[in-house]
């Protein structure tokens, strides 16, 4: 036998029908980014990034700084390297002592073990020290 609604008396599954069911209220927009302002937050973060990439290529020779190759003239993303990961630390994220110069294979090398040169690993001690990690 069904139910009635406690509110109208139609037939339902429960105390009430779906028109008079109780519902849950909305949640808090508090801390909500529209897809526009989550755009907008990411291109000022690439931005950042790009000049900070430039600043570092301005200051230092364009060669790798494992194992001395030469990057060419044009300053690419692949080419820099946080040793301390931006995503984990992002105290260090804006720090030039943070990025290494490598080639390709070198930065996908260090992306696959983070530690097969030693001079990023050096540099990766110098930095736990200085940030306190």
């Amino acid at each position: 036998m069904r139910e009635k609604c406690k509110t109208c008396g139609k037939n339902c599954e429960g105390d009430y029908c779906f028109l008079h069911k109780p519902r849950k209220p909305l949640a808090s927009s508090k801390g909500f980014k529209t897809p526009t302002q989550k755009y907008e937050e990411e291109m000022h973060n690439i931005v950042i990034m790009q000049t900070l990439f430039l600043q570092i290529w301005k200051k230092r020779v364009h060669k790798s700084e494992v194992s001395g190759d030469s990057l060419g003239s044009e300053a690419l993303s692949t080419y820099f390297h946080h040793i301390l990961p931006k995503e984990k630390h992002p105290e260090a994220s804006l720090d030039q002592e943070n990025i290494i110069l490598l080639t390709l294979d070198e930065h996908s090398n260090v992306e696959n073990n983070m530690y097969r040169y030693e001079e990023v690993n050096k540099r990766r001690e110098y930095l736990k020290k200085k940030y306190e990690l």
